[in-house]
């Protein structure tokens, strides 16, 4: 069953957009302070996680990233990079909402130049922050090839913030290069190439041969004892996830989330993959018979 509509729900939603366009000339007026601001943009956020508002969500942060991005291009500062990176992250937090984290994936391209600025200038924790974001994102898609090459330069980043004597970062999150080679461990489990013998002498070289094996146990026992199809992981089905995305979110008339819906999911998966681009797939509720999912 798809998701009744109600009506109360769509003149909500339209109100919170007329409250973010007004919210959008507010930000853009030179006479208001940046603390005030930052305040308005915090309650908006805020009345929009309160009702789930994830679809509006999506439409503010997106036209709040582009906006940046512009401005970025015209003068790239790194001020106006560490706002597009937050912009972006905004993007992904209302796309894990819609239920469609690889919808973020355009999203974070955009910042690439600005994630190098930064990089470069020595705004180490914005990085961080940035990329360890994007390497949820990605590993919540089931992009594990972008989650893992998140994961390696938020490991890189962490190397350089502790050489410089910095443990915890801004918001109080302290930095430990166990969680990052955790992350790259457990994402590279579900690459093609897996945790290869060069990635191995890389984390045991930065952690310590027993401290990287503590690391090893952990992922073995957060990994899902479940099969996955192995063509996920070949070069022709990972150049055209994004579109088949996109065609199973149309066949599923854009709704996500209900129950069971992982079900239907994979229904359209497996047909789109077989008449569009000729790819046998088997379903995770074909491989795993004794898995209940909903």
């Amino acid at each position: 069953m798809y998701r009744t509509h109600n009506p109360n729900d769509e003149v909500l939603m339209q109100s919170l957009r007329q409250k973010g366009e007004e919210l959008e000339q507010y930000l853009l007026r030179a006479e208001h302070a940046e603390s005030e601001r930052q305040e308005a943009l915090m309650e908006y956020l805020q009345l929009l996680n309160e009702n789930r508002a994830a679809e509006v969500g999506v439409w503010f942060s997106e036209r709040m990233l582009n906006r940046v991005h512009q401005a970025f291009l015209a003068h790239p500062t790194t001020d106006l990079a560490i706002d597009l990176l937050y912009a972006c992250v905004l993007v992904q937090q209302f796309h894990s909402m819609a239920f469609d984290p690889w919808r973020s994936h355009p999203a974070i391209n955009l910042c690439s130049s600005a994630l190098q600025l930064l990089e470069a200038e020595g705004k180490l924790s914005d990085c961080c922050r940035f990329s360890q974001a994007c390497a949820d994102t990605y590993a919540e898609a089931n992009w594990w090839p972008e989650a893992l090459a998140c994961a390696k330069r938020s490991h890189k980043i962490v190397k350089r913030l502790l050489k410089q004597g910095i443990t915890v970062l801004e918001d109080g999150e302290l930095l430990d290069l166990r969680d990052t080679a955790f992350a790259i461990c457990l994402y590279a489990q579900h690459t093609a190439d897996g945790v290869s013998d060069a990635l191995i002498a890389e984390l045991q070289n930065d952690l310590s041969p027993e401290m990287f094996d503590e690391v090893v146990q952990d992922v073995q026992e957060a990994m899902p004892d479940m099969e996955i199809d192995p063509v996920e992981r070949t070069p022709e089905y990972l150049k055209i996830r994004y579109e088949l995305e996109e065609k199973i979110d149309e066949a599923l008339e854009h709704q996500r989330g209900y129950y069971d819906y992982c079900k239907e999911y994979w229904m359209a998966k497996r047909l789109i993959l077989r008449s569009d681009y000729g790819i046998s797939w088997k379903s995770p509720a074909t491989l795993n018979p004794n898995i209940e999912f909903h």
